[in-house]
């Protein structure tokens, strides 16, 4: 019983354990779990939980078919991959990848086949293995692979530059075209959305390259949000995006949603760039200057607070620097906080009453506390 409790042992991504019986007692111990299982006051015994081998490999197989039939009620024979060869089999591997996330339903559903699948196939042995059964479930689990694929972007990379990127790669459709022909690449530079239409419209693999865009601006939205905690209405407007895009779950709107992304990159990439137009040496200066923010400040009240943004960055900065994990105890934070106060009293513009000084003491030391709490 020991033993049959620590192969079970609960883990995080685990579905069942796998028990080894090597001189024959198996019937001994489902007589003892069935007893462990019974009712205590009577009545019927007890269940046997374990699961014989032949169930655990028709399981397999169970799911595989269940997979290779989900696939083709969404236009993709599984066999078609598996038969591919050389170039063919790359320009497969995407179509199905498309396929598999036309809506965030089908990739969820299908994810859930291929994960289910690579759970079970790590308890069967080779020779419970076929080749047929190896070459789908390799096909499988290489679609699954293409879906969780992570594009890395450097964070100083334009997102126009990124983007151009994955265009550029989902327009590759033509295997031998693609052996004989230069990349072709397109300047977005300046959001040409005609000419994005234009382009993405050509593309075979239009739900990877929404997926890839969705990635790339979820990342940065998720950056810029740590360091401006003003951003947030990028990202509650690209929420609503997606959100109408799921939906909806019509294919006629996809290019309408790849419009929106672009427009909405280029909003990130302008506000990446506001820190310059508002006069400010960096982002970190821009982003202390919003918290400072309010509604109805006259042009002379908001040059006063830049300079009071950049003064109190700096004082802060500088405080930090003297400390050991200043956000970590009790006695430096209320340091951090009556610098804050004191500077606020000192500095502020006088169309800020006595009473909002509490408010803005407090905005800013959450904002400091999140984007320097790593400080050593």
């Amino acid at each position: 019983m020991q033993t049959n409790a620590r192969a079970n042992r609960v883990a995080e991504g685990k579905t069942n354990g796998l028990i080894v019986d090597y001189i024959g007692i198996v019937k001994a111990l489902r007589q003892a779990l069935a007893d462990y299982t019974a009712n205590p006051e009577g009545g019927a015994g007890g269940n046997d939980p374990t699961i014989d081998k032949k169930e655990l490999i028709m399981h397999v197989m169970e799911t595989i078919a269940a997979a290779t039939a989900f696939m083709k009620e969404h236009d993709f024979e599984l066999d078609d991959l598996i038969k591919a060869e050389s170039f063919e089999k790359l320009s497969l591997l995407k179509k199905a990848a498309n396929a598999m996330c036309e809506t965030a339903e089908i990739r969820k559903s299908y994810c859930t086949f291929a994960s289910t699948l690579l759970k079970l196939w790590k308890y069967l042995d080779r020779e419970d293995i076929t080749p047929e059964m190896k070459q789908q479930k390799d096909a499988i689990e290489a679609i699954f692979k293409e879906l969780q694929k992570k594009r890395k972007h450097a964070d100083i990379t334009d997102l126009s530059v990124a983007i151009n990127e994955i265009v550029n790669e989902h327009l590759e459709v033509d295997s031998e075209a693609t052996m004989a022909a230069e990349p072709r690449r397109f300047d977005i530079s300046g959001i040409d959305f005609e000419l994005l239409r234009r382009e993405f419209a050509k593309s075979k693999e239009k739900n990877l390259v929404l997926k890839d865009i969705q990635e790339l601006l979820q990342e940065r939205i998720a950056q810029m949000l740590s360091q401006n905690p003003s951003r947030i209405n990028f990202y509650e407007k690209y929420q609503e995006i997606i959100r109408d895009y799921n939906q909806e779950q019509n294919r006629v709107t996809i290019e309408k949603t790849f419009e929106e992304l672009m427009k909405l990159s280029h909003e990130l990439t302008e506000e990446e760039k506001r820190y310059i137009r508002e006069g400010f040496d960096n982002d970190e200066q821009l982003s202390m200057y919003d918290v400072l923010m309010k509604d109805d400040l006259s042009k002379e009240d908001i040059k006063k607070l830049k300079v009071v943004a950049k003064e109190l960055l700096e004082k802060i900065k500088t405080q930090l620097a003297t400390m050991d994990h200043p956000f970590d105890k009790q006695e430096t934070r209320a340091s951090i906080i009556i610098t804050i106060r004191d500077e606020l009293w000192r500095a502020l513009p006088e169309s800020y009453s006595d009473e909002s000084i509490n408010y803005y003491r407090d905005a800013v030391y959450r904002y400091v506390s999140q984007r320097y709490g790593g400080v050593a």
